[in-house]
């Protein structure tokens, strides 16, 4: 049975125990080290000395108020950047431990969870026939868990049938499967996880999907990652490596894609002597340190916590055990529309401050050395610390005359975000089938255009958390998308495109009106630059979504998959 909260933070003999076992035998190769730490600390208190003197005629009370947030600003972008070049010049596979599994012995039972919610049936067939298909030979123990509303529509009975008839239509595989219907829709994907956790019979080692996740089928990634789990009994979890699967979609999935494979790449490489995060999906925990850690659903001012995966991690830490990452690639969807993405954002953006307010001492203070901690902090804040971006280079821009905005939007964004643009490029775009002329094209959009839009969302989120505005959760849409009216649009992105107004309209300000005399346009260019970025990106990807026409890869389908029953006889569904 699950533990409590305050059962889980009583357990002072057992970490204590602990606390300062921070072995990791699992991570032979270190890429993240002191030397990082240092050149990233080095760099931003450098820059924070030459701020503090550019604002040496500026009261006391604003050189104070501007140079904190600037210091850890700088720092987090310095120790991105750092690392962003360590991917293009040292990371390969050689940080896998490639340990094999002794297939003699009795292979251990897999559980495999996919939450699911609302979901179009092709994608979710998609998801359950990659785990069928990927190859171990031991028990695979698949349970659906899904909470849909609309269980008279047609996905849902197609997707009910669909797992329901597999075990008699396939007796011989040695894989079974349950469908489990949660009424309860409140709790969102922590109460499907935590209900499905219930029904496990056999799994020694669970794993969890998304409802778009899929799985090699020729890689052994179950044994792989057994093997590791039978190596050190302190792996609590390993995170699979992500990559996106339906980028040719769309120009916005491509652009998506792009960025979102490096933020999975940085979290992948940091694994290897940082702080693992579990990343919601993809990964394989061993049962035994699940049932040890609280629920996956927790309660933040009577908000639901929507990150519970990063919540998760820092229990792992804090009860003496760790996770790593296994560079495996597996797959997942990125948005194929901007209300998709604006969506996906908010949560994560939202989500991760609940848990930096509620579960500070817990996250950075318990279970891990001095690398890792700082590892944590860029991570957990990096979300928190983007939403500020914005307004701290409107503050400069109108108070702060001269070079000063130009100087941090180039440290914290332009730069940054190049470095990362060509770390991308090197290791992974360079292979694709795109030539240069589009590859330069599907970067500019992710990491400038895109990427603004983010750092707009990050921003609104952030302030909604700070001001207690609960967030409306929604799926993230993964049907067939539907072009906007003009207006409804334009309603609808009003924000995002004040916003940009706001860039360009403070970049081109009369500076004498503010007694500031001459100033040069010059000054302006870089917030110009963002909030030109931002309208490109609301125009150009207005009506982007999944079409008809986009086919889900047919590599991952079982060739010999039972069709999906046509009769339209009503099911009868158990509440468990």
């Amino acid at each position: 049975m699950k533990r409590s909260q305050k059962q889980f933070r009583n357990q002072e003999n057992y970490q204590k125990k602990y606390l300062n076992n921070t072995s990791r035998k699992l991570i032979h190769k270190k890429f993240v080290n002191q030397i990082g730490l240092v050149i990233s600390l080095f760099a931003s208190l450098s820059y924070a000395v030459f701020i503090w003197m550019m604002l040496k005629e500026s009261s006391i009370l604003i050189s104070i108020g501007l140079i904190i947030p600037l210091l850890f600003l700088s720092w987090n972008k310095f120790y991105q950047v750092f690392y962003d070049l360590k991917i293009i010049n040292s990371f390969d596979d050689s940080y896998n431990p490639h340990l094999k599994l002794n297939e003699q012995n009795k292979l251990p039972a897999v559980a495999v969870i996919i939450p699911s919610f609302e979901e179009p049936f092709q994608v979710a067939k998609m998801t359950f026939d990659s785990v069928v298909n990927t190859d171990y030979k031991g028990k695979k123990e698949i349970i659906v868990v899904d909470n849909s509303q609309h269980t008279d529509s047609e996905n849902f009975k197609k997707w009910f049938s669909y797992i329901n008839e597999f075990n008699t239509t396939y007796p011989d595989l040695n894989v079974t499967a349950k469908f489990i219907f949660n009424p309860t829709t409140n709790k969102l994907k922590p109460g499907n996880l935590d209900l499905a956790e219930e029904f496990i019979t056999e799994g020694e080692f669970v794993v969890i999907l998304d409802i778009d996740s899929t799985l090699p089928q020729n890689q052994e990634l179950f044994n792989r990652a057994i093997a590791e789990f039978k190596e050190d009994s302190k792996l609590g979890f390993l995170q699979f490596h992500m990559k996106a699967t339906n980028n040719h979609f769309n120009s916005l999935t491509q652009s998506i894609a792009a960025s979102q494979d490096l933020h999975r790449l940085r979290l992948t490489s940091r694994s290897y002597g940082g702080y693992k995060i579990f990343e919601g999906h993809n990964g394989m925990w061993r049962r035994s340190v699940l049932k040890k850690t609280d629920s996956w659903t927790n309660y933040y001012k009577g908000n639901i916590m929507i990150t519970e995966d990063i919540l998760k991690s820092s229990q792992v830490y804090a009860l003496g055990y760790y996770g790593k990452s296994i560079n495996i690639e597996t797959g997942e969807w990125v948005p194929s529309s901007l209300g998709a993405l604006e969506n996906m954002w908010m949560r994560w953006t939202y989500g991760t401050n609940q848990v930096l307010f509620k579960c500070f001492h817990d996250l950075f203070l318990k279970g891990t050395n001095l690398i890792e901690k700082f590892d944590a902090i860029y991570h957990v804040l990096h979300h928190f610390a983007n939403g500020f971006i914005l307004p701290i280079a409107f503050i400069l821009q109108l108070f702060v005359p001269g070079p000063m905005t130009n100087l941090f939007l180039l440290i914290t964004f332009i730069i940054p975000q190049f470095i990362g643009g060509v770390t991308i490029y090197f290791k992974s775009l360079k292979k694709s089938e795109y030539s240069f002329i589009q590859n330069l094209g599907y970067l500019y959009s992710g990491f400038f255009m895109i990427d603004t839009l983010i750092m707009s969302i990050q921003l609104r989120s952030t302030f909604n958390f700070l001001s207690g505005m609960k967030l409306g959760w929604k799926v993230t849409e993964k049907g067939i998308g539907k072009a906007h009216k003009t207006l409804d649009y334009l309603i609808s992105k009003v924000y995002h495109f004040g916003i940009a107004a706001i860039c360009i309209g403070i970049s081109i300000i009369p500076y004498k009106a503010l007694n500031y005399g001459h100033v040069s346009w010059v000054d302006g260019m870089a917030l110009s630059f963002l909030g030109i970025n931002l309208i490109l990106c609301l125009l150009i990807f207005r009506n982007q979504s999944r079409k008809t026409h986009n086919q889900i890869n047919s590599e991952i389908f079982r060739p010999d998959a039972p069709k999906v029953l046509e009769d339209e006889t009503p099911y009868s569904y158990v509440n468990p």
